[in-house]
């Protein structure tokens, strides 16, 4: 165990996806969910709202699902600023004909949805903090009960379509895991990486953050708690969780840390890769405040 706490600085970038079809994706994430179109490439595309990429898609014709079990993406939650937000979300997914899921998490509420892959994304609003309710361990309390669509479709304000707001940011990636109890996850998480365990529920979920008791990475091993079947490379899936800092020192501490702790990893510059126990794919690096997201349409 080590007394090294991760910086405070520490933010979420994109995540980066494999897809079947990308314009399929494309349409999808323009047309239905209310992402900006930011790069464009032949295999590869770059959504999010305008200054800040929220997934990187990279085409793998005809990939198909991976195995349940397998490790990877659970979901991604961009951030918006109000619930209103949320629930322009969810009205776009209904005038398409998509199923979603709203969700009361006591410390937030959100709606889940799938995108043609089988990705999960959960569009999520933070609720205030002295509305939120706390653990004899005190940590905030999460739970997931269903909002009536009804109810949420009510919001003041909601009724006027619009993309996903500026002001959006990545909440949260849930990340699923395949150890019991969480016990090696938790190991690499807080005591190697250095984050702040900041929600619990039972043996099989965690989040982990670094201020405020808000949790950046979720780690559950509801879909496989005794080891999984790893994702194949013809598969859709999750290929990178981004984190951004802005102190290269931080990079050279984080990278000194993995080599103590004999954990394989690579540095090049200002950039960390690693895996956690499960095998996923993380990736440490300097933010660059500077540069802008390039932006092809919208």
């Amino acid at each position: 165990m080590t007394d090294c706490r991760m910086d405070q600085t520490l933010t979420l970038g994109p995540v980066t996806l494999t897809v079947a079809d990308l314009e399929r994706s494309v349409r999808y994430y323009t047309q239905v969910a209310g992402f900006r179109l930011l790069d464009r490439h032949t295999q590869r595309a770059q959504l999010g709202v305008p200054g800040r990429v929220l997934v990187d898609l990279h085409e793998i014709a005809g990939a198909v699902a991976p195995p349940p079990s397998s490790p990877g993406l659970s979901h991604f939650a961009p951030l918006v600023p109000t619930r209103a937000d949320v629930v322009r979300f969810t009205q776009r997914h209904l005038d398409a004909g998509l199923d979603i899921d709203p969700r009361d998490h006591v410390v937030s509420q959100s709606c889940y949805v799938t995108d043609p892959d089988g990705h999960t994304i959960e569009v999520t609003w933070a609720c205030p903090q002295e509305q939120w309710q706390w653990t004899d361990e005190g940590l905030p309390v999460v739970v997931s009960t269903p909002i009536a669509v009804q109810d949420l479709l009510n919001e003041p304000g909601a009724s006027t379509p619009a993309h996903l707001p500026a002001g959006t940011q990545m909440g949260h990636v849930q990340i699923k895991a395949t150890d019991a109890a969480l016990t090696r996850t938790q190991a690499f998480y807080r005591d190697l990486l250095g984050l702040e365990i900041y929600a619990r529920l039972g043996d099989g979920f965690i989040g982990v953050g670094v201020s405020d008791y808000r949790s950046l990475l979720v780690l559950t091993n509801r879909f496989s708690p005794h080891g999984g079947t790893p994702a194949g490379p013809d598969t859709a899936r999750l290929t990178c969780v981004d984190l951004l800092l802005t102190n290269p020192e931080t990079i050279e501490q984080l990278a000194e840390r993995l080599t103590v702790a004999d954990h394989p990893h690579q540095r090049t510059g200002t950039i960390v890769t690693t895996h956690d126990p499960s095998g996923n794919p993380l990736r440490f690096s300097v933010h660059d405040t500077a540069k802008p997201a390039s932006r092809t349409g919208a």
